[in-house]
């Protein structure tokens, strides 16, 4: 299973890469999730209409991790344990690292903090599709 961070796709959408085009096979096996907040992280930024109702649609078929009080709570105590080793992450990444830990999946990232969070799985790039 495989959570692509906001930062990554928007790496994607830079290099004049389609996300759709990207994350399509990973969607129809079934091994891609996604959170709330990168939803709104990458939708936020479009600026197009047309490429923002095809990342909409993009999401809309993504499964999403709900944010529960369970994985608030699981944010708030990585929070608290990173902080008292001096190691201040924004809440925004916490909360998208709690929903991977949920779903087991693999974090996508360009963003050096997720390589920072205890038992967090984290690569720069998705596998080549065969």
């Amino acid at each position: 299973m495989w959570l692509v961070d906001s930062s990554k796709i928007i790496e994607w959408m830079r290099c004049g890469r389609s996300p759709v085009r990207i994350l399509q096979p990973f969607v129809i096996a079934g091994q891609l999730s996604t959170c709330g907040i990168v939803r709104v992280e990458v939708l936020r930024g479009v600026v197009k209409p047309a490429i923002r109702d095809e990342m909409a649609a993009l999401f809309a078929a993504i499964p999403e991790v709900p944010l529960s009080s369970d994985l608030w709570n699981r944010a708030a105590d990585l929070a608290w344990t990173l902080d008292r080793k001096g190691n201040i992450l924004p809440v925004t990444d916490l909360l998208i690292a709690s929903c991977a830990l949920h779903a087991g999946a693999i974090v996508v990232s360009v963003d050096p903090h997720f390589g920072s969070i205890p038992g967090l799985r984290v690569r720069r790039d998705l596998p080549e599709w065969a």
